[in-house]
């Protein structure tokens, strides 16, 4: 197997290209539908290049997950050196002019002499392999659509085999054991969703979509003229946010030497300095009042309107309203 931070890299560099099999639950909502949701938006804006997805959180379940596949793929490959690990394929049939669509299958093997090609889609999981098999069931369709139109190619004679290899993680400790790898063939009488239709209607949708917004978005997706407005003020607030400092610094050696001196105010023609006392104050405890006085604490609340408006808040909290 290659490196894995080389073959993860080239994962998400096929993944803005088009779907892959594992985007297989979009295409089956989609044909659904008959139209495309908005949960599939940030999806499709990753492939028209609106939007780079910078989350690379790998969870413990992931982790496991790549260091189990690793392991039976190692396994594979120790007792027939025939067997590849994530090979790309990509469909011919299915892929439109705005979206590919692809799978990286986690072992192939092609036998030349029986005229066979295989595909093992290995999962990890705290499930039984047959309720993996039934939720994974919508990638294993793609993957199994795409090993059939392989094998098309590469002329007549040619079988496909497409497997689920499961690995159940219950307990797991690090330690592959060989009892807990588990091995099902998939077939599929009927066609779970139609992969043609869902094609053409993200290629179609891809075709129009010009812009893409989550509801918190880094200025690098805005477009152009809004990006240069933001570029203005991010140099006005720079600006502001030092001239507060030296302005606060400016008040405290003035605080310091006005005190020395005894002196209560100085007028300058644009300001006043007073020096102000330290003194006490009284505040009124709401948090308190509220847990202590709940009835009493409702009767006198108000409901009023606000207009809505742009909060603008400094890195380090600091808030310019």
């Amino acid at each position: 197997m290659e490196d894995n931070t080389d073959y993860k890299q080239i994962i998400i560099a096929h993944h803005k290209e088009g779907l892959g099999a594992s985007d297989a639950k979009i295409l089956s909502k989609v044909d659904e539908l008959g139209y495309i949701p908005k949960s599939c938006e940030e999806r499709l804006a990753i492939i028209k290049g609106l939007y780079e997805k910078s989350d690379n959180t790998c969870t413990q379940a992931m982790a496991y997950g790549d260091q189990i596949e690793l392991q039976i793929y190692e396994m594979l490959h120790s007792v027939d050196e025939r067997w590849e690990s994530n090979k790309y394929i990509e469909s011919e049939k299915y892929s439109k002019q705005n979206c590919k669509l692809f799978c990286h299958i986690d072992f192939f093997k092609k036998d030349d002499e029986e005229k066979i090609i295989t595909f093992v889609e290995c999962k990890a999981t705290s499930q039984t392999i047959k309720e993996a098999r039934h939720h994974y069931s919508e990638q294993l369709y793609i993957e199994n659509m795409l090993g059939k139109e392989y094998i098309k190619k590469l002329g007549k004679g040619w079988k496909f085999n497409m497997k689920l290899c499961h690995y159940n993680t219950n307990e797991y400790d690090g330690i592959l054991k060989e009892n807990r790898i588990e091995f099902c063939r998939i077939r599929f009488g009927n066609g779970l969703f139609d992969i043609d239709k869902s094609m053409m209607l993200i290629s179609s949708y891809l075709d129009n979509m010009t812009e893409y917004y989550r509801e918190d978005i880094e200025q690098r997706y805005l477009p152009e003229e809004v990006k240069q407005k933001f570029d203005i003020i991010n140099t006005y607030v720079r600006e502001i946010k030092e001239r507060e400092d030296k302005v606060k610094e400016f008040k405290e050696k003035m605080f310091k030497f006005m005190d020395e001196k005894n002196i209560k105010s100085i007028k300058t023609d644009v300001f006043t300095l007073t020096k102000v006392e330290p003194t006490e104050t009284i505040t009124f405890d709401k948090k308190r009042f509220e847990d202590e006085h709940k009835t009493l604490y409702k009767k006198y609340l108000k409901k009023s309107n606000k207009k809505g408006y742009a909060l603008l808040k400094l890195k380090g909290d600091n808030n310019i309203n």
